[in-house]
């Protein structure tokens, strides 16, 4: 499938809390459920939740795996506003820091 119309999976960058710090929004907490990957684009190391895992698994050749950096750039380049879909998850242990 080509590129411009596989389905992005955004996935926050391991140094989400560093970009986001002084703006007010809580603290992100992967959770043990999480693992890392790297964006296909840049190569930064990202978390990727389970349900995001199953959906790449299930169609790798629909889906685009970006750190959300990437995504806001590669959903600019295909000329169209930002639709942010959340595909659940999020209810597991947090991971501890460290």
């Amino acid at each position: 499938m080509e590129r411009g119309k596989r389905v992005i999976l955004a996935c926050p960058p391991t140094n989400i809390n560093d970009l986001l710090a002084g703006m007010g929004v809580p603290e992100y907490v992967p959770t043990v459920d999480h693992s890392l990957t790297q964006c296909v684009d840049c190569g930064t190391d990202m978390w990727i939740g389970s349900n995001q895992q199953a959906v790449a698994g299930r169609a790798p050749g629909a889906t685009l795996l970006l750190c959300m950096t990437c995504a806001v750039v590669e959903t600019n380049r295909r000329g169209m506003p930002a639709a942010v879909g959340h595909l659940g998850g999020g209810r597991g242990r947090p991971r501890l820091p460290g």
